[in-house]
């Protein structure tokens, strides 16, 4: 294990390292190009249907209809705009085809449930050394790394710079490499 360790994490001073093949593969499967034309298609439909019956339909001209659908429909093209920004960053990291080895530390971790889809989303928020550490980066990881790592400790990051996908992290004697952790099982509901 020391030596997976020592074969992935370059010397301190090095910051960008370029992807290895099963790097550029994980990246690649993050991709979708369909998902932001769903998403703008939902809009584009949203707006076909609503200008038809405000102009045909006297009783929807009211200001809360018309309020509830254009908010709707705001909220499907912000999600959409938000989807097409994450895939075009995901695309820059691969065509730039590198990776970030950053020092910081772990300042929070949060488990997101809503009771409904499982499995739950677990994040951790490190505040990489240099930045603001009232801003710390969030990184989405899978349960076995969020239940390994604790908070205010010093760790070592690799990340895809613009989509913020997190590749290594190293806690001391812990080391999550998401190339190689993605597929464990999450453990069943309790």
């Amino acid at each position: 294990m020391t030596e997976t360790i020592a074969a992935l994490a370059p010397p301190a001073d090095a910051g960008r390292v370029a992807l290895d093949p099963r790097e550029r593969a994980f990246l690649s499967a993050k991709q979708s190009r369909e998902a932001p034309r769903v998403l703008w298609s939902c809009v584009v439909l949203g707006v076909v249907c609503f200008a038809p019956a405000l102009v045909f339909e006297p009783e929807f001209r009211n200001v809360w209809a018309i309020a509830g659908v254009s908010l709707a429909i705001g909220f499907m093209a912000l999600l959409a705009w938000s989807e097409s920004l994450d895939q075009s960053n995901l695309r820059d990291d691969l065509a730039a085809g590198v990776k970030l080895w950053r020092e910081g530390e772990l300042t929070g971790v949060m488990r997101r449930d809503d009771g409904e889809n499982w499995p739950p989303i677990y994040c951790l928020y490190i505040a990489l050394d240099g930045d603001d550490p009232e801003l710390p980066t969030r990184f989405s990881v899978p349960w076995h790394c969020y239940e390994a790592v604790h908070t205010d400790r010093h760790v070592r990051i690799a990340y895809a710079p613009k989509s913020l996908r997190l590749l290594n992290l190293i806690d001391g004697d812990y080391q999550y490499v998401a190339v190689d952790r993605q597929f464990e099982p999450h453990p069943p509901r309790s």
